[in-house]
């Protein structure tokens, strides 16, 4: 991007260029953070080993969300620095938490930083040595070292490490009857279709937001396929079948009939139960271009605005819109995931887009606001228009499908009808995270 705020999509290039070298960090705070997703684990506890420093942001999260009892820090000084001995501060530091704790933790989540690699920590000795004192717990390497982002990027590698405590099982002992989700933050349930075809016959789905023990957790290792809704569970699905030889999927999160179709018909015949029928298809399709068009009538030519931290695709969900009507205004990305298929047929249909990177530094100077009503779809683009009606929701809120789309449809009314305090929600770190 220029020094312009955006670019129309007609002079945009479908190669961007991530390394925007100086970022703009804006002050919406609902996207999930590794210490939201560390607490999701039951009956789990994550110690940080950083400089003070570091530390600070991840105490005051885990503080935000009253979840101090899952959390411990060792802080690293330049006298460990100095005097080489951070590998006894880690198995020490650890050993005390350990003892310290009025719960016995059934795993222990260790966050080393970027000053572990800086000096070559060998932080591997150390949970070898805690594992043989402390076998009742899982020590699970996990890492907080934003200097590897490009190639081991911290959430995706996350969702990993949290499934490495899973061991493979016996044939006997695994279940036809269960899958896996991974890489969630929200549960998906009553707005997911592949929930609802999968129990219609019979199997469940387990994933790590709806368990409430670590055993139930631990019940993963029992299935015989795991189902990717977000590119940031992929690691965790490839390790599971390298590690479990369990079979794996991932599922398209845009707005095209057919791929849901063909997506929900590929994961019945992976579980070895009957696809969904032609008729349902049918069902589905009717009931959500009613839904669709209704929300269409309803916001008539108001200006509509979606961000990348809302929804997977939002190119696609923004072609997509514009193929039913709405008068899609600016759409709010770091960069485009979907093809260039999407891109280019989204530039044939509305040459005029607005796009904005979202971290470029020029958006800092954006005098924010907007002339008139405008609908946003997500956090950030409500923050940069200024506006009150917007959806308040971030990474899909567990929506897939036909199903999840008419949710989306039925939110996106609520949006336009009923204004929100925009400056406070957008405040809030975690957006519907809970530990308990």
């Amino acid at each position: 991007m220029d020094n312009k705020e955006y670019q129309l999509i007609k002079d945009v290039d479908y190669e961007y260029d991530a390394d925007i070298g100086l970022a703009y960090a804006s002050p919406v705070r609902g996207v999930w953070n590794i210490v939201h997703m560390g607490t999701l684990m039951p009956q789990g506890h994550q110690i940080y080993v950083c400089p003070v420093s570091c530390l600070r942001g991840v105490v005051l999260t885990t503080a935000e969300m009253g979840a101090m009892d899952k959390m411990s820090t060792i802080s690293i000084g330049e006298d460990n620095i100095l005097e080489g001995d951070m590998e006894e501060q880690l198995f020490l530091g650890a050993e005390r938490v350990i003892n310290e704790l009025p719960e016995r933790p059934r795993m222990m989540m260790i966050f080393t930083s970027c000053i572990h690699h800086f000096m070559a920590v060998n932080y591997r000795r150390v949970y070898k040595l805690l594992q043989e004192k402390y076998p009742d717990i899982d020590f699970v390497d996990c890492y907080m070292d934003p200097i590897m982002r490009r190639t081991r990027p911290v959430v995706p590698v996350l969702w990993r490490q949290m499934h490495r405590s899973l061991k493979m099982r016996e044939p006997e002992e695994l279940r036809d009857d269960q899958v896996n989700y991974l890489g969630n933050c929200f549960p998906h349930e009553e707005f997911c279709d592949l929930t609802n075809v999968l129990a219609e016959r019979g199997v469940r789905k387990i994933e790590i937001n709806s368990c409430r023990t670590y055993d139930e957790f631990l019940e993963e290792s029992r299935s015989k396929v795991n189902f990717v809704f977000h590119n940031t569970g992929v690691r965790a699905a490839k390790d599971l079948k390298v590690r479990l030889k369990q079979e794996w999927m991932q599922l398209r999160p845009g707005y095209t009939y057919d791929q849901y179709d063909e997506d929900l018909s590929a994961a019945c015949r992976m579980c070895g139960v009957e696809p969904p029928a032609e008729e349902w298809s049918r069902e589905q399709r009717r009931l959500t271009e009613a839904a669709v068009q209704e929300t269409a009538e309803l916001l008539g030519d108001t200006p509509v605005s979606i961000d990348y931290a809302a929804v997977d695709r939002p190119l696609e969900l923004a072609l997509f819109l514009l193929d039913h009507g709405f008068n899609v205004e600016s759409v709010f990305v770091e960069t485009f995931i979907e093809s260039q298929e999407v891109f280019d047929a989204l530039k044939a249909a509305r040459p005029e887009l607005k796009v904005y990177a979202t971290a470029g530094w020029n958006l800092r100077r954006m005098e924010r606001g907007h002339d008139g009503k405008v609908l946003c779809i997500g956090q950030k683009c409500a923050y940069f228009l200024d506006s009150d009606y917007f959806v308040n929701m971030v990474e899909n809120d567990g929506l897939y499908g036909y199903s999840g789309t008419r949710r989306l449809m039925e939110m996106i009314r609520e949006a336009y009808e009923e204004p929100k305090p925009m400056k406070e929600l957008v405040q809030v770190k975690g957006l519907g995270c809970c530990c308990s």
